[in-house]
């Protein structure tokens, strides 16, 4: 089942290009665009590759690691519908629900 962990980190990149993408459109500026379309999804990237990557050396509790994707991939859901792209948002959700059971079914 590798090509469900393949899908899970196609889905994590996704995530962090939904969000800048919608920093980017949001901010205020050339400065504020550059600053949340590209710092929000790099704190993000830090904060799931320090805690929460698979090779992380620090043991967070379960119900915290699903409760940190859940608010992400859940951000990531909103800002496409916010910014119109509902059909790709409910395809994105979808594709999220369906990785995280096949992760938990074959526990990986």
């Amino acid at each position: 089942m590798i090509l469900n962990v393949m899908l899970r980190f196609l889905l994590e990149i996704l995530t962090l290009i939904a969000i800048g993408f919608w920093g980017y459109q949001r901010g205020i500026g050339t400065i504020m665009s550059f600053l949340l379309g590209i710092g929000v999804p790099l704190i993000i990237a830090v904060i799931w590759g320090v805690f929460f990557a698979p090779a992380s050396t620090v043991n967070i509790p379960l119900w915290l690691k699903f409760g940190f994707e859940v608010v992400i991939f859940g951000l990531a859901f909103v800002a496409l519908v916010s910014m119109r792209f509902s059909t790709s948002a409910y395809i994105f959700g979808l594709a999220v629900l369906i990785n995280q059971t096949l992760l938990y079914v074959f526990k990986q």
